[in-house]
């Protein structure tokens, strides 16, 4: 039986050139933003500017968050599936427990930086906005990035000193 193309490659092969069509698509979406009548007039008030790709720079942003929450659903869904059937560790790793560990860190971090996001109102444009719940939730998304940004770099410098790690042990 011939297997399909994509089962011909491994996930971390995919997972690239996901990521490089991901940073290309941005890298133009956001260059074109700013180099094609990034300066023009907001037409209500000639003191702002009303870049003229604005909507294609909001339309990538949003079909990107739309992505990332499809996959997140997805993933969820063949995770809970998948942990019925088998015992949780796949690779001497216990699969399951990171899966679920994730998840839950992810969400409490959501969940904390709403609840300790600020209400407080901010002078937009002129205009003063004090929507509370938007308020908030801009503040949940914007700690929530950094700190998991952070948590990820760390992540990754742990793991990139896993070979030295490793070659301590043994001496």
């Amino acid at each position: 039986m011939a297997r399909s193309k994509s089962r011909r490659h491994s996930a971390e092969r995919i997972s690239q050139w996901v990521l490089y069509i991901i940073v290309a698509l941005s890298g133009l979406v956001f260059t074109t933003f700013y180099l094609v009548d990034f300066d023009l007039p907001f037409s209500g008030n000639g003191a702002f500017n009303a870049p003229l790709l604005t909507d294609l720079l909001l339309g990538f942003m949003f079909v990107l968050f739309l992505t990332a929450i499809g996959v997140m659903v997805y993933s969820l869904l063949h995770t809970f599936r998948k942990a019925g059937r088998s015992e949780g560790v796949v690779n001497g790793i216990p699969a399951r427990k990171v899966s679920y560990s994730v998840f839950g860190a992810t969400l409490l971090c959501l969940v904390l930086t709403f609840a300790l996001g600020s209400s407080s109102g901010m002078l937009v444009n002129g205009v003063e906005y004090n929507d509370v719940i938007w308020l908030r939730i801009s503040d949940m998304f914007v700690w929530s990035s950094l700190i998991l940004l952070v948590l990820a770099t760390l992540s990754v410098i742990f793991g990139a000193t896993r070979y030295y790690r490793k070659g301590r042990r043994r001496r």
